[in-house]
C-alpha cells in the first residue's frame, strides 16, 4: 500500500502484526515468560502508528519536507526493528502453542 510522502508500508510487517494479534487472542500475556519483551514490541508498534498518523497529517497540511522526511525516517527505522523482533516472538508463541 503506497502511503503519502513517499512512505511505503511493509506488507511483511503487516502480516507479522496480524499473526501477533491472532496469537495474543489465544494466549494470556501474564502466562508468558517473555511478557516484558512482548510489551516493549507492542509499545514500539503503538509509537509507530502514532508517528504514521502524524506523517499523514503533516502531508495533508503540506508541512515542511524536512520535517516530513524526519518522521518518515523514524517510521522506517521502527519498521526495521519490528521486522527484526517480531519473528522471534512469533516463534516463541508457536512453541508455547505446540507444548500447551
Amino acid at each position: 500500500m503506497q502511503r503519502a510522502a513517499g512512505y511505503s508500508e511493509s506488507g511483511r510487517l503487516t502480516q507479522l502484526v496480524e499473526q501477533l494479534r491472532e496469537r495474543l487472542d489465544s494466549e494470556g500475556l501474564l502466562r508468558l515468560d517473555f511478557a516484558q519483551e512482548l510489551e516493549t514490541v507492542l509499545s514500539r508498534l503503538l509509537m509507530r502508528n502514532q508517528r504514521l498518523r502524524v506523517l499523514q497529517r503533516m502531508t495533508r497540511n503540506c508541512d515542511s519536507l524536512e520535517r516530513v522526511d524526519a518522521i518518515r525516517t523514524v517510521i522506517e527505522r521502527l519498521d526495521e526493528e519490528l521486522l527484526r523482533d517480531l519473528p522471534p516472538l512469533l516463534d516463541r508463541l508457536d512453541q508455547l502453542e505446540r507444548y500447551a
